[in-house]
């Protein structure tokens, strides 16, 4: 499905790939799986996100794929063929945003229109090469968007480009409050390895510290991030996600979870146990989500960013095995929980590792509604608008 400009703007001439479970009316989103297409009716309405693009001069090149419900990171549990990685053809995209990700790496469209709830933006970006924003949370309106977790769903872009991402947020946004950029006072990297991450992405990720902080004139601390990039802190989200997958879900998922790929089915199933109204855990899991933003606020103060890594390394291979995926998850959950939890934007960018060869999707982790300040940083890093030399 295309759809054309409906009036001019500053995106006139942008094509846009949109993902399968934002709404377009007259169209049934498959939402990752035909079981659902076959079950649901079509959208009554177009999301405000999709008719803000057209109404600024872009046009959807078309509908793309996501994985199963918007419940993985990898790129492989959608519908059909998983969609090829244009960087690394023998991997995966990554996901969910696989679709809108593959098709803005292929030069089949100019932006990618998809969702965030765990890192379904910023994987992809890092996965394929390709810039990636993860918006402050409720920035960006959802209505007209099949939840997983509202808590946690945002509304982001992806781009071959810095120059695509600022105006097409500037369309986006439905609030001025995150519109004034400001400079960084410090600019936080981690101190001593990071465990399970390469050494070349560790490199990547102290010369982009290195790149931002000369950018705009301002110090680089190394500190221990380890107090919110830990697996307690993701398996805390995991946990507080998964139970809002299910009360969002849970009737249509009781009688349909047998059509799910194994590893979808096993979160559901996770899910499902988690949301029982005797799980003793439900109401720490609260407080201790509800603190976590206070907790990043004192560590990563108003004038500060953070960089870290998006996932441990390069995305898995396309012949990897269930437990090499599951890895893999776990991996990338450490590192895209933080803003999830707290609600604050992300900017992925891609950092070309000369040495080595490799192109590293590396994250910068602003404050809440510091989203403008993140996307001049990406402009004034990669003047040559495709991926940063380190």
């Amino acid at each position: 499905m295309s759809l054309p400009a409906t009036g001019p703007g500053p995106l006139d001439g942008v094509t846009v790939a949109v993902k399968d479970m934002i709404g377009v009316a007259g169209h049934t989103s498959s939402f990752g799986h035909p079981r659902w297409r076959t079950t649901h009716s079509a959208s009554q309405e177009t999301a405000p996100a999709v008719a803000a693009l057209l109404a600024a001069g872009a046009s959807v090149a078309g509908l793309a794929k996501l994985d199963q419900l918007a419940y993985s990171l990898i790129g492989n549990a959608g519908e059909g063929t998983a969609p090829v990685n244009s960087q690394y053809p023998d991997r995966f995209t990554g996901g969910s945003s696989s679709g809108p990700a593959a098709a803005v790496a292929a030069g089949l469209a100019d932006i990618g229109l998809g969702t965030d709830t765990a890192g379904s933006i910023r994987v992809p970006a890092a996965s394929c090469g390709l810039f990636g924003f993860r918006p402050s949370h409720g920035l960006v309106s959802a209505r007209g968007v099949l939840p997983l977790a509202p808590s946690f769903d945002v509304v982001g872009v992806l781009a071959r480009t810095a120059a695509r991402l600022g105006p097409a947020l500037e369309v986006l946004a439905s609030s001025a409050a995150a519109r004034s950029p400001a400079a960084a006072g410090v600019v936080h990297v981690p101190a001593g390895d990071l465990p399970g991450v390469s050494r070349e992405l560790s490199e990547a990720v102290q010369a982009t510290g290195s790149a931002i902080a000369d950018a705009w004139g301002c110090g680089v601390s190394e500190r221990s991030l380890s107090p919110f990039i830990n697996d307690e802190v993701a398996d805390l989200f995991a946990r507080v996600q998964g139970r809002e997958v299910w009360r969002a879900h849970g009737s249509w998922l009781t009688g349909n979870r047998q059509f799910l790929a194994d590893d979808v089915r096993a979160r559901v199933q996770r899910a499902e146990v988690l949301s029982r109204d005797d799980d003793p855990q439900r109401q720490d899991d609260e407080r201790a989500w509800r603190g976590y933003a206070p907790r990043l606020d004192a560590l990563l103060p108003a004038d500060s960013i953070a960089v870290l890594p998006v996932m441990t390394g390069l995305p898995p291979l396309r012949t990897a095995g269930p437990d090499e995926l599951l890895a893999f998850r776990a991996g990338a959950f450490r590192f895209t929980a933080p803003a999830s939890l707290a609600g604050r934007p992300e900017l992925v960018i891609p950092v070309h590792h000369r040495s080595s060869g490799k192109r590293f999707g590396v994250g910068v982790l602003g404050t809440a509604l510091g989203d403008f300040t993140l996307l001049r940083l990406a402009t004034l890093l990669c003047r040559d608008d495709v991926a940063l030399l380190v």
